[in-house]
């Protein structure tokens, strides 16, 4: 496939945003993907055209979609077949990528939509993207087992990663940024979460990963949320940790008294929560936590960016509006009547009540366990900066260690120089070092 994507992808990306923004559910998106493919199918390339957002439509024309189109049919023959659509949710975008399955090969057509499904950006990959394994995991060293958990209608399915030997191991559980995020951290071709719950095994350590319930369930949180059952990060987070923990805990492979937890980005900003409802587990790791309210953090997020992204008058209003639904999201306790289209898109009131009644900093300095703090020097999502703060509030409680890596980015992706979000699409690993430097620190702890 590399012949032909050189010369015919087309990559566009809009408003690559704050990670703390909804999607909605999977078979919209599906539906959406296969409506396009059908305009393209049917010669209908103006139709799909009107389809488009306000900076694709400048940067494509309905030739360009036609080109893209009828390259694919040059150089694969007939279209015979449109096989299965994969979908992600990356920031605040719903990407989706259809396997067409031509006479002599198969591509995958990815199309990307933004929050009001118009088109953000098509590009052409391989039809079946492979997990580039890191270096470092040995995959002979250990096996997976399959977890159910999950409330009655909410019912979901962890992966308990174990190393071979027949033994009591210590367990990583890993835990979620903000957004719908899946087990995998399933960004363009990286599987950062993979990297770490693979890696970890490898050295001798098991890791739990779990897709957070707003992947599966977000349409029918809502549901419930209009219903009276308001949305917080009690069905987001806390209700499913508390299961894990609990089953991880009496699992014949796992040591009970040697269970971390492993947050990303939101998963750990919020770990001094974590770390006080569940007090059965050992310690944490805190890997990009933020440590300004994410209201806060999605300001930083639109000033940085918009620089980079707002290029004309339109999309200015854009970012504007974001800021003003970010500040509206700091007011206290919000009426159950406030719009949700003047908060950050998909975040009702009550998300916000929640966080604005929580005191992480409070919560940090009174913890007695032993907790990492990882960071990316490279981080635009959450800057280093925050981890600074962190250091200073915390640096002189003997619990926490910190360490920073220099080239990394949110994703603990190696990289040169300002971090941007198209950098998430290069194909990647997270280093070895990261690894053993989480490796290294769980080894040392006390049993208790």
């Amino acid at each position: 496939m590399k012949i032909y994507t050189k010369y015919f992808v087309v990559l566009i990306l809009s408003f690559f945003l704050t990670p703390v923004i909804a999607q909605k559910n999977d078979s919209l998106a599906v539906q959406k993907a296969l409506e396009i493919i059908d305009l393209f199918k049917s010669d209908q390339f103006e139709k799909a055209y009107t389809f488009c957002d306000e900076i694709m439509l400048r940067k494509i024309t309905p030739e360009r979609f036609q080109s893209i189109w009828e390259s694919l049919a040059a150089i694969n023959g007939d279209l015979n077949e449109i096989g299965a659509t994969r979908y992600s949710y990356l920031d605040t975008f719903h990407a989706t990528t259809t396997k067409l399955k031509f006479k002599n090969g198969s591509v995958g057509l990815r199309l990307s939509f933004n929050l009001k499904w118009q088109i953000s950006g098509i590009y052409i990959v391989d039809a079946e993207p492979m997990y580039n394994i890191p270096a470092y995991v040995n995959t002979f060293g250990f096996y997976d087992i399959k977890i159910p958990f999950g409330p009655v209608g909410f019912e979901n399915e962890a992966i308990l990663t174990v190393p071979i030997q027949d033994k009591k191991y210590p367990c990583v559980i890993i835990i979620g940024g903000s957004g719908p995020i899946d087990k995998d951290a399933t960004i363009g071709p990286n599987r950062i979460y993979k990297d770490f719950a693979w890696g970890l095994a490898s050295n001798g350590i098991a890791t739990l990963r779990f897709d957070k319930r707003t992947k599966a369930y977000f349409g029918k949180i809502m549901e419930q949320h209009k219903n009276g059952n308001y949305y917080t990060i009690e069905q987001e987070y806390l209700t499913d940790l508390k299961e894990l923990v609990n089953k991880v805990s009496k699992k014949n492979a796992i040591d009970p008294k040697r269970i971390y937890l492993m947050g990303h980005s939101q998963g750990a900003g919020l770990m001094p929560l974590f770390l006080k409802q569940n007090k059965k587990v050992a310690g944490a790791i805190m890997a990009a936590g933020n440590y300004t309210s994410l209201q806060d953090l999605m300001l930083y997020q639109l000033e940085y960016l918009k620089p980079l992204q707002a290029k004309t008058k339109a999309d200015s209003a854009v970012f504007d509006n974001m800021v003003v639904q970010a500040i509206h999201a700091k007011i206290l306790n919000l009426p159950n009547t406030f719009p949700n289209d003047s908060l950050p898109v998909m975040y009702p009131f009550s998300y916000w009540n929640y966080l604005n009644k929580l005191n992480m900093i409070t919560l940090a300095k009174k913890n007695k366990k032993p907790v990492l703090v990882l960071q990316g020097e490279r981080d635009y999502q959450v800057p280093f900066s925050e981890y600074l703060k962190w250091k200073t509030t915390l640096n002189s409680n003997p619990n926490y260690q910190f360490t920073s890596f220099q080239k990394l980015n949110h994703m603990f992706l190696e990289g040169e120089g300002k971090s941007t979000p198209e950098e998430y699409a290069i194909r990647s690993n997270v280093p070895a070092y990261v690894i053993e430097e989480i490796s290294k620190w769980i080894k040392v702890q006390p049993r208790k």
